[in-house]
This record gives C-alpha cells, sequence and structure tokens, in this order.
C-alpha cells in the first residue's frame, strides 16, 4: 500500500509526546516534523525510502509530508515528539526545498542534548515561551549537525494540508483533479505537479487509496456486497474499482478478502 495521510494528526495543532512499548505503525506522513527516539533494544526506522535498525540513544527526524513508520524488534521501547508547523515556521523556511540527506542520527552527543531538551519540554506544562525555546534549541542543534540536498519539490505546507484534509473528508464525492484544484483556486496542473513532487504519488492514485482503504474496511464487516463497498466508498464504476484494487493489491477483493481470514 501507499503511506497514507495522519489525518487525526494533521487536525491535531498541538505539540505531542509519548511513549512507546513495542511500537509498529503503517506508513504514513503528515505536515508535523517528527522526533523519534530509542529508549531501548532495537527497532526498524522507514523514513521515504530509507531503511534503518536504530539502537538505544539513536533518533530519526522527519520533516513535513516525509512517509514514515516505526516496527520494534521485540521489547524495544521509545519516546516520539510531534511538532506542528506553526511551533517551527523559522526551521521550515530554512530546509524549504530541501530533503535530510540522512534522517538517521547515530551522534549518540547529540541525540543526548536533544534529549534532554525533549525532557525539558515535558516539564514544561503550559508554559508555551519555555516550550518554543526548546523547540528552537532542537531545530539549532539539527541545523548545525544534520546536512541536506536539494529537493524539487516546493512543499506548500497550508495548501498540501488543506487538499489531504479535504479528499479524506469528501473522498465519497464525485471528485476529480480538476473539480478540487477550481475549489482551492489552482489549475488542474498546478495540484497534479504538487502531488507528484510532495507525495510521490498522482492525484488519482492517492484518490483511489484513500476509497480503496474504506471499501476494504466495509468488507471486513462481511455485511455487504463487494459493489456496495465500492460504491459506497466513492467508486463510480465497478470496472475502475477492480482495476485500482488489482493494481494496489495485486489480486482480486474475494482472493483479499480469503487471505486476509486466514
Amino acid at each position: 500500500m501507499q503511506p497514507t495521510f495522519g489525518l487525526q494528526r494533521e487536525q491535531t495543532k498541538e505539540l505531542f509526546y509519548t511513549s512507546y512499548d513495542r511500537v509498529k505503525g503503517k506508513i504514513h506522513f503528515h505536515s508535523h516534523l517528527e522526533l523519534f527516539f530509542v529508549d531501548s533494544g532495537e527497532i526498524d526506522v522507514f523514513i521515504n525510502e530509507k531503511t534503518r535498525r536504530l539502537k538505544k540513544g539513536e533518533m530519526s527526524v522527519t520533516l513535513s509530508y516525509d512517509a514514515h513508520a516505526y516496527h520494534a524488534v521485540g521489547d524495544a521501547r521509545s519516546s516520539i515528539l510531534i511538532i506542528p508547523p506553526h511551533l517551527c515556521e523559522e526551521f521550515i523556511a530554512k530546509v524549504k526545498h530541501k530533503k535530510i540527506r540522512d534522517p538517521f542520527i547515530c551522534d549518540k552527543e547529540l541525540v543526548c542534548q536533544i534529549r534532554e531538551y525533549y525532557e525539558e519540554i515535558k516539564k514544561s506544562g503550559d508554559n508555551k515561551l519555555k516550550i518554543q525555546g526548546y523547540i528552537y534549541l532542537i531545530f539549532g542543534s539539527l541545523f548545525e549537525h544534520i546536512s541536506f540536498t536539494s529537493d524539487s519539490g516546493n512543499v506548500d505546507t497550508d495548501l498540501s494540508s488543506s487538499l489531504l484534509i479535504y479528499l479524506n473528508e469528501n473522498y465519497k464525492s464525485d471528485l476529480s483533479l480538476s473539480s478540487v484544484a477550481a475549489k482551492f483556486g489552482y489549475n488542474a496542473s498546478y495540484v497534479s505537479r504538487l502531488f507528484k513532487n510532495n507525495f510521490n504519488i498522482g492525484f488519482n492514485h492517492y484518490l483511489n487509496v484513500i476509497r480503496l482503504k474504506n471499501a476494504v474496511l466495509l468488507m471486513q464487516e462481511n455485511k455487504h456486497s463487494i459493489t456496495y463497498c465500492a460504491l459506497e466508498s466513492g467508486f463510480n464504476s465497478m470496472c475502475t474499482f477492480y482495476r485500482a484494487f488489482y493494481e494496489e493489491f495485486g489480486c482480486k477483493p474475494k482472493d483479499y478478502m480469503k487471505i486476509a481470514s486466514q
């Protein structure tokens, strides 16, 4: 499956931090910046097309719309800090049109320093100025120690977020590239390039992925016909549904359900 858009995360505008035991999640993306720390054991970290098994005292960094996922090996523990764009606008401006060359940080001294700032954020309560100060320290340290590569994509964070939220909330409607672009006041070719450059997926493909995800959830309820599940998920013809399903899963819906039920 293609990476999915983290709609719930995107709609949350607050700073978020927590710890996990045996973290495991599907690959996804959102506009927020994310710092991931390995506290014990080993964890496989996936960012865009790169994979690394990180150990205790190592971390990773994901920028806006980087596809990412974490899979713990055994009983590994981890911590995460998720920062919405409005809390790190200066850093985002500095890294515009750039990608991190290596999002995996194994410099124990640097990780320890950033981890200290993270712990101070947790202690800061509702002191927003103090929290903002430590966020600046975190990204200041990162900017000094990590290198970047040029990225041809032009991440318009506000527009990208609005488009993705709109599609995830309205995928059951009769949508097209032209109609969605017009709704936001852009031409279709611009929105098409935005999807390709920023999300590495075409507009129609992404829309099909959202619809397929819903169709599969309905199919797993074992209450409805495949036709009902397809049409209820926004597909306007069964030919389009079957073609999209096979392209995404490599099998027919009935075969997929047999495999899933085993």
